[in-house]
């Protein structure tokens, strides 16, 4: 809630309202509202807190929730209009253009926006007189701390994360790896309730090296809450298709016959001995010795299906308890020397009965309030700790901790609600949607938005909010997943606001949802239309990462003309064959991912969308290029073919960018430049392709290469370099100014004679790959080429730093 006021009160201070107020004598209005927002803002930690006992509170909340959000719209709408006409640029840096509200043309709209602003404005003030009869204390906003100074405390799945259970991964191990086991397949069964690391106890053994070498198959599937053998057959399969299930099995057959086969089904719920037995009837076809592990909260699922007797995961002992708080709650995970602090931690972690989620957690509060200087005694005597049932306590010590979140983080965690169980959080994915969304908070107007979100980020992901972390290969986290009871935490807070769906019965307030999922279920062909009944929606995502939906070209219409304040619109691989020109309708949308459709164009209309920061295109294989003028949109991420000259303006572009087909820039090496690489800091991979030729043909010199090479220069923080097809003698030498570069791909450049001598000052360098240079392979002949010196010199310092310089074939 405070978020949102927060991005109204932004609003209320824009330039373009400004511009609007000097014009239609709205400054009365605006700057009532603001003081009005500052007044209620105080008052909503509050208010929050009151909720939960009083309808009456809860019912004012709910009202001021629905007129902040009518603000939002408004002010939003006021800012699209002056994008559209050049007053501002897209991120709200002036240009001041006095003309903007003075057109005839504008008289109109300009009217309206004036009586919408001043009936907003009232009843923002009814409900600001009606908090009077609540007697609210003051909490005034506190800035948003500065998250770089936290230590970075992540929740990765690694030895000595497993504090105490030393005993329990042994015995698991010793019957994976038992050599005289008779039976085709064992299942081992790990028992206990949320928080106590089922599933972290079960990654550690499946990632053990010699497991890795023991089984010839293995397979993690989460299970969750649907125990569908069909479903759970497909997920072994790798498979995410609608064949029926005697093809499944056959495929299944040939899968496993004549493997040894270790799988994990992840948080089983299933309690029906015969739905098992038909999954169990599939999976005896393997090699003797075959293994799984079913983690799960029920005793009664272990023992239905449980080979060896369940292993049951009680709490940490007090040791092993203070050892894990330690090492989240202080600096440098050594007990504090503040003994005022040291008792108040061990009477909490007593009461935390040994779940590490709950230590954990709360060891991430003292750490961070501890940063802030704030008193924890409060913490020793909480009322949560009163709670005799555990499970609940646990659920309230997570909620303490949500509690203490920064209010921009809270809406981060909130929407999280939106995704089933076990969903894979893409990092960067996820980042941008929380931005599209107006969740991240800026107190330095010179950062990004991005930058700050990834914060945010890793901040959630110190405080185990998020866990099971994987990192790319430059050892940046890309992905995580959210514990089965954070989920419920999120799902809790989210209310009516956050609905996922997973029936198209589901029952919710279409008026008060304004973010709404929808799970594909099996065999549902087409998106219902259901769905539009949520007119003011901010969110639309389907989830179709299972099994697919179709979105016909009616359905696309009418979500492009009834959504219209919709701002993240999510509609991967839902069979688009076509986008409507109505797309161009939705002024607030800021991420659209249309990934792995069938369409073959974007309508021109698509440049209308003045507010998109991030269009994922990628995985549409007839897409073959974008409308004139889409490199006007401010966008942090695109994937589809581009011209060459569209990338200039891009420079918020993150992750990957391929560009190939250079050959066509012979004829005009100088349009190189427009690419404007070097401005682009947030790539982390780059690939040059000039798609001339196969590693077998003979390709003439063209100089015009080296020309367009040089020109190509991307900024220095880039990670991967790949350079395929180039025809020119000599590489540039800016290739020894990249200081972060850590993989570089030589491929097919069969006129190359030299390798740059900038080459040794590449001091991130991990590997470098050669192919297809028969020119440079001769000059570097060992002792006789007429490199060999230089190259043994240059090559000498790159061994000495473990660089792996290999001779290939072409792959990345």
């Amino acid at each position: 809630m405070d978020a949102i006021a927060g991005n109204v009160f932004q609003g209320l201070t824009s330039l373009a309202l400004e511009e609007f107020k000097l014009l239609w004598n709205a400054k009365h209005d605006a700057e009532s509202m603001k003081n009005t927002i500052l007044a209620i803002r105080a008052t909503l930690l509050d208010a929050e807190a009151k909720a939960n006992n009083n309808h009456q509170v809860s019912f004012w909340l709910a009202r001021l929730k629905d007129v902040l959000y009518d603000a939002d719209d408004l002010l939003d709408d006021l800012s699209t209009e002056a994008l559209r006409r050049g007053i501002m640029t897209p991120n709200s840096v002036a240009k001041k253009v006095r003309i903007f509200f003075s057109k005839s043309n504008q008289v109109v709209y300009s009217l309206k926006m004036a009586h919408k602003l001043r009936e907003v404005r009232g009843r923002l003030d009814e409900i600001d007189n009606d908090k009077k009869q609540f007697h609210l204390i003051d909490h005034p906003v506190k800035p948003l701390p500065v998250l770089e100074q936290r230590k970075q405390t992540y929740s990765f799945v690694q030895e000595d994360e497993i504090t105490g259970r030393e005993e329990e991964k042994d015995l698991i191990l010793r019957c994976l790896l038992d050599s005289n086991v008779k039976s085709s397949v064992s299942v081992i069964p790990i028992v206990g309730f949320g928080g106590l690391g089922k599933t972290t106890l079960a990654q550690l053994v499946y990632n053990h090296v010699h497991v890795q070498k023991y089984f010839g198959l293995k397979r993690w599937i989460c299970v969750s809450d649907e125990f569908d053998v069909r479903r759970i057959a497909l997920k072994i399969l790798g498979q995410e298709s609608q064949k029926e299930m005697e093809q499944v099995q056959q495929d299944f057959r040939q899968l496993i016959e004549g493997k040894k086969f270790f799988i994990v089904l992840d948080d089983v719920w299933n309690e029906d001995v015969e739905i098992w037995h038909k999954l169990k009837c599939l999976l005896t076809m393997g090699v003797k010795g075959s293994m799984i592990i079913v983690t799960t909260r029920s005793e009664k699922v272990g023992k239905m299906m449980g080979t060896y007797p369940p292993i049951i995961l009680k709490g940490l002992d007090g040791e092993r308890s203070w050892k894990l708080f330690c090492r989240v709650a202080f600096e440098g995970g050594r007990e504090s020397n503040d003994q005022e602090l040291v008792e108040i931690g061990k009477e909490v972690v007593k009461k935390c009965a040994g779940v590490p989620l709950a230590i954990r957690v709360v060891g991430s509060l003292v750490y961070d309030k501890t940063l802030e200087g704030i008193d924890l005694s409060y913490l020793k005597n909480c009322e949560l700790w009163n709670i005799e049932q555990l499970e609940e306590r646990i659920f309230a010590v997570l909620k303490l901790s949500y509690d203490h979140l920064p209010s921009a983080m809270k809406n981060c965690v909130a929407f999280c609600s939106l995704f089933p169980k076990d969903f894979e959080f893409k990092k960067q994915t996820l980042i941008q949607m929380w931005v599209a969304e107006g969740f991240i908070q800026l107190t330095n107007k010179m950062r990004c938005e991005e930058d700050v979100g990834n914060e945010y980020f890793m901040n959630l992901l110190s405080r185990s909010f998020f866990q099971g972390a994987t990192r790319d290969d430059y050892g940046d986290i890309n992905a995580c997943k959210m514990h089965d009871l954070i989920h419920d935490l999120a799902h809790f807070v989210a209310k009516d606001d956050y609905l996922l769906i997973k029936e198209e019965k589901t029952e919710s307030s279409k008026d008060a949802t304004r973010h709404l999922s929808y799970d594909v279920p099996r065999r549902v062909w087409r998106v219902p239309t259901s769905l539009l009944k949520f007119e003011k929606l901010r969110t639309m995502l389907l989830l179709a990462h299972i099994f697919p939906c179709r979105m016909d070209h009616s359905l696309f219409y009418l979500v492009a003309s009834k959504l219209k304040f919709i701002r993240v619109l999510g509609l991967r691989r839902s069979n688009i064959t076509e986008i409507p020109e109505s797309i161009g309708k939705l002024k607030y949308l800021r991420f659209l991912d249309l990934s792995a459709n069938h369409f073959k164009q974007v309508p021109r209309t698509i440049t209308r969308l003045h507010n998109l920061q991030t269009l994922n295109l990628s995985s549409n294989a007839g897409l073959r290029e974008l409308p004139r003028g889409i490199n006007k949109l401010d966008m942090r991420r695109r994937r589809a073919s581009a011209r060459i000259s569209e990338l200039g303006e891009l420079n918020n572009l993150r992750g990957t960018l391929k560009i190939r087909g250079l050959k066509h820039l012979r004829s005009n090496p100088t349009e190189a430049e427009s690419a404007r690489l070097m401005e682009k800091q947030h790539l982390q991979e780059l690939f040059l392709s000039w798609d001339t030729f196969s590693s077998n043909c003979e390709l003439s010199k063209d100089n015009s290469d080296e020309f367009i090479l040089e020109r190509l220069r991307p900024h220095h923080a880039i990670k991967f370099l790949c350079i395929d097809g180039f025809s020119g003698e000599r590489l540039p030498d800016w290739i020894g100014t990249l200081l972060k570069l850590q993989h570089l791909r030589l491929w097919n450049c069969r006129n190359l004679i030299s390798l740059p001598e900038g080459l040794r000052h590449l001091r991130s360098l991990r590997t470098f790959k050669i192919n297809g240079t028969p020119l440079l392979d001769r000059r570097c002949q060992h002792k006789s080429g007429d490199e060999w010196q230089e190259i043994a010199r240059n090559a000498s310092i790159l061994f000495a730093r473990n660089i792996r310089i290999l001779t290939t074939p072409a792959s990345r």
